[in-house]
């Protein structure tokens, strides 16, 4: 009796260590293919592009379309005067404040927002950097 349990608890973890590495194909695990030219459609049809980097860093050089909003103005309670369901991009220098941003506009009760990563991220989908 104790050799069959000790085999049944054995054969349930291997299958779950299985579930665990196995591919998912859900919804929610995909990727959507997403190009620069489909984000800047969006924010011609009402969406937003936010640079979350500090102002100095935005002079540097941003993407078209992008306006400065920094983390440090959400970090201090400034939030963007857009409606909750306005889509949202943003993206920084190496997507963490990026992802800082997007955390602190959803728990703001912002719907839409679309953390697009750091600057070799949006220029891998075809962004260009502008200087203002």
């Amino acid at each position: 009796m104790k050799k069959f349990i000790i085999i049944t608890v054995v054969i349930i973890a291997g299958l779950a260590g299985l579930l665990l590495i196995a591919p998912h194909d859900d919804e929610a695990n995909q990727t959507p293919q997403r190009t620069f030219s489909s984000v800047q459609a969006d924010v011609k049809n009402g969406a937003v592009l936010y640079d979350v980097r500090t102002p100095e860093e935005y002079a540097s050089g941003h993407f078209a379309s992008a306006a400065n909003f920094s983390l440090q103005q959400m970090q201090a309670g400034q939030l963007p005067s857009v409606s909750k369901d306005t889509k949202i991009y943003v993206y920084c220098h190496s997507g963490n404040r990026s992802s800082q941003a997007t955390a602190i506009l959803q728990n703001a009760g912002y719907t839409n927002v679309v953390d697009l990563g750091g600057l070799s991220s949006v220029e891998s989908i075809g962004g260009t950097l502008t200087k203002s």
